[in-house]
């Protein structure tokens, strides 16, 4: 979903759920995200999760594919999102999972506007692919983490403004970087507003939440020849991203950035 920085909405998803659940889950490109993301909770949040039941906030929660295998563990869920209809995949997602009763709420609305109304504290909140879709995403951030315990943890991931460079200096796209300018077609599915890594990191060191992990997201699949990527399967593009997504220079030029944030 997209949200400018008063929490409204500025790009719903309910008319491009058919598009976006198959440009996103349906492809490679999709699963390296989910895969790896997982990899990331299981490697350092495996223990705790597993000593009982945690409350889950995700917010901008699409189908529910991160949080749904938590239901599935038996931790309790709050699920958000700007679009009804990827409510209602969400809600379907779970079902065929066996779990939909581990939601204890839904909430449908921008960030800014729902998270007032949920009543924490949460022990994991999830925030996948939603700021790098507001003007101003630093104080729903600041909002997000003000619902989380003492020693909860974060999830995020975001758009990086690195990965994006890259790709437009590879393009030759030399006059939109001069103008610093991120727009794409109307209706896309690509956002407006990719984020700096290092500004991120430093808004959560502010906000008192220590590291424990992070990592690129297709950190060199999407610059690979159509062709080529064609011709390599699954499983080996998965193995060489599980090589170098947590090692410079690669982790810093991922199509995305995962970060796992421990609240001090």
């Amino acid at each position: 979903m997209q949200e400018d920085s008063k929490g409204s909405p500025g790009h719903n998803f309910d008319e491009l759920k058919e598009r976006f659940q198959n440009n996103i889950y349906g492809t490679p490109k999709g699963r390296l995200r989910l895969d790896l993301i997982n990899e990331d909770l299981d490697a350092h949040l495996a223990e705790q999760l597993g000593e009982g039941a945690w409350r889950v906030l995700d917010i901008g929660c699409g189908a529910a594919m991160i949080s749904g295998r938590l239901a599935q563990a038996g931790h309790r869920l709050t699920l958000t999102d700007l679009s009804a209809e990827m409510l209602t995949a969400a809600r379907a997602n779970l079902e065929s999972l066996g779990a939909a009763q581990a939601c204890e709420e839904w909430r449908e609305g921008a960030m800014q506007e729902v998270l007032p109304q949920l009543q924490g504290p949460y022990d994991l909140i999830i925030v996948h692919a939603v700021l790098e879709w507001m003007d101003d995403p630093r104080p729903a951030l600041e909002q997000a983490l003000s619902k989380l315990r003492s020693g909860g943890v974060l999830s995020l991931a975001f758009y990086n403004r690195n990965s994006l460079i890259y790709r437009n200096l590879l393009q030759g796209n030399f006059r939109k970087l001069k103008k610093n300018n991120w727009s794409h077609r109307k209706g896309g599915l690509t956002p407006q507003n990719p984020l700096d890594p290092d500004e991120v990191y430093g808004w959560l060191e502010q906000a008192d939440m220590r590291q424990l992990c992070k990592r690129g997201i297709r950190t060199f699949y999407d610059f690979m020849q159509k062709h080529i990527a064609r011709e390599r399967s699954y499983e080996d593009v998965l193995e060489m991203e599980r090589a170098h997504s947590q090692k410079e220079p690669y982790l810093s030029l991922g199509r995305y950035i995962h970060v796992l944030y421990r609240k001090e």
